[in-house]
């Protein structure tokens, strides 16, 4: 199972699970963790671990983070290096995510779901001509 992460500096991740569950409703392995201005960083990597916690012999974590470089961003990269079950995408956006939950099911590996929402990632965001 590809369990999918948020991660964001101040609301943003909480903002994306709200906005997920009016779209599609309630999506099981999706949660977040959010970096506000009270956390340091001893605390976010323990919030970070916490979520990160199923086996991962059996289990998959795609993880959304909000920017790259980034105190989460940074965080999170750290148990990707030390862990293949674990990829980070950053520049997290509503459609991507949406994309995401729809085939993390379909897609063999995740691995082949990164590669995928990497190349739709380019449609996820456009200037309006209207």
């Amino acid at each position: 199972m590809i369990h999918i992460l948020l991660l964001s500096h101040g609301g943003m991740a909480e903002g994306m699970m709200q906005s997920v569950r009016m779209i599609m409703g309630e999506q099981p392995y999706l949660d977040y963790v959010t970096f506000d201005e009270t956390m340091g960083l001893e605390a976010l990597d323990e919030s970070i671990g916490a979520k990160l916690h199923a086996d991962l012999t059996t289990n998959q974590y795609l993880v959304f983070c909000d920017i790259i470089g980034g105190t989460p961003f940074n965080v999170v990269s750290r148990y990707s290096y030390k862990n293949e079950s674990i990829a980070v995408i950053y520049g997290m956006n509503l459609p991507l995510l949406v994309e995401a939950l729809i085939r993390r099911n379909g897609e063999k590996s995740l691995d082949e779901l990164c590669e995928y929402l990497h190349r739709q990632g380019k449609d996820t965001i456009g200037l309006s001509e209207f």
